[in-house]
């Protein structure tokens, strides 16, 4: 092969034998319509081979990092593959055209209102699809509906696998699929944690379920909470205090005992061990949720992260059978995942973090005997470990300024 261009090395394009017969067109567009925003790179032939030319023909914009999205102006990327297949039996070439149409953009993540790059397909005819990606309400009570029910009917029917993995599951798949609604799948997941004893049926849970549409709706619309740790779960919780104590405890389906009980308060429901370990392990996720967020040189859905990494360590514990502490493993990676979605305005240090966890983890402790089986527990109690680090962070200052 003849030496590559001077174009060709300026730039680190490096033209293998396998593009033979092929032409590439690859073409990076914006709205700017600038013509003198792009540039070409020369063709390159093989000598050796004869009737056997390859030619690639790269033109794109000058780079976009993502500083350029803040101004909320769409990019249009387009892709374009022409593949000349030579038959040896005709003269005539059959011709193969691909073209691929993106769009880079932002979304509002709604957990702490962050604005986050996606890379998304051009002109979807999909209407839920788009109700999706342009998080329409109707669509955002859809999907918090959604995984309310997958995380209740995994978690209480087959396959019967613990709350919380269940709810990081289902959000994990939502983040992989569709992140702008990560948050949505959150409210609904961590409502449908109720065990049978607090919403003991489906027509219990689809009253919670609608219900927790209501209210998620209400802390969408008016910013309730907005980057506060355990938000989406305190809206969970608030959810099944309605459902459950102005109906299913006043009708006599659910117990009030629930709220509290006495015979079982932290001397019978709390050992040494464990809640050392719950304590520990809350402190750890929030850490490295947080750690990984900060260090992040892109930005990442808040929900994202902290929940990839609690299902990994789900993962990681499940098999191997620690029966008796699974429980207060699973109570503390949830509840450190929750503290770790916190946004770095109120958290803006990995110590920030690993504090906010530590309270959290306490807190686990101080609530154990209250709330027994409620969905959204969880969040509220993250919520508790955040706001009282947030409060204690903001009188020490104010104690050292005097």
């Amino acid at each position: 092969m003849s030496s590559t261009s001077n174009a060709e090395q300026a730039d680190g394009f490096d033209i293998d034998d396998q593009y033979a017969d092929i032409e590439n067109r690859i073409t990076f567009a914006d709205s700017l319509n600038d013509e003198n925003d792009s540039f070409h790179v020369a063709k390159d032939k093989d000598n050796n081979a004869s009737n056997n030319e390859k030619e690639i023909v790269l033109s794109m914009s000058r780079s976009k990092s993502l500083d350029h999205l803040t101004n909320n102006m769409p990019y249009m990327y387009s892709f374009r593959q022409v593949t000349s297949n030579n038959d040896a039996i005709s003269d005539a070439a059959s011709t193969t055209k691909s073209e691929y149409n993106f769009v880079l953009d932002n979304y509002l993540e709604y957990t702490d209102d962050s604005k986050i790059p996606r890379l998304r397909g051009k002109g979807a005819n999909n209407i839920f699809i788009t109700a999706i990606q342009s998080s329409h309400w109707a669509a955002l009570c859809t999907v918090a509906t959604m995984s309310c029910f997958l995380t209740y009917s995994i978690s209480n029917h087959e396959p019967f696998l613990r709350a919380d993995l269940s709810q990081a599951l289902i959000i994990t798949i939502v983040l992989a699929t569709f992140p702008e609604v990560a948050a949505s799948a959150g409210a609904g997941a961590f409502a449908g944690m109720a065990s049978l004893d607090s919403i003991p049926n489906y027509g219990w849970l689809t009253l919670l379920a609608l219900i927790t549409s209501s209210v998620w709706m209400i802390f969408h619309r008016f910013k309730v909470l907005v980057g506060c740790g355990g938000r989406i779960g305190t809206c969970a919780f608030i959810s099944m205090n309605i459902t459950v104590a102005l109906f299913a405890m006043p009708s006599g389906t659910v117990s009030w005992s629930l709220y509290v009980d006495t015979d079982q308060l932290w001397s019978e429901r709390l050992e040494l061990v464990p809640s050392i370990l719950t304590v520990v392990v809350c402190t750890f996720l929030s850490t490295v949720g947080g750690f990984v967020r900060l260090k992040s040189k892109l930005p990442l859905n808040p929900v994202q992260a902290p929940t990839t990494i609690s299902l990994l360590c789900m993962l990681i514990v499940e098999p191997m059978g620690y029966t008796s502490y699974t429980t207060q493993i699973d109570t503390g990676l949830a509840v450190g995942s929750f503290v770790a979605m916190a946004s770095e305005h109120y958290l803006p240090s990995v110590l920030d973090f690993s504090i906010a966890g530590f309270l959290a983890g306490l807190w686990i402790l101080f609530l154990d005997p209250f709330f027994i089986d409620f969905g959204g527990k969880k969040g509220f109690t993250a919520f508790c470990g955040f706001v009282t680090y947030v409060v204690s962070s903001k009188v020490s200052r104010s104690t050292k300024r005097m």
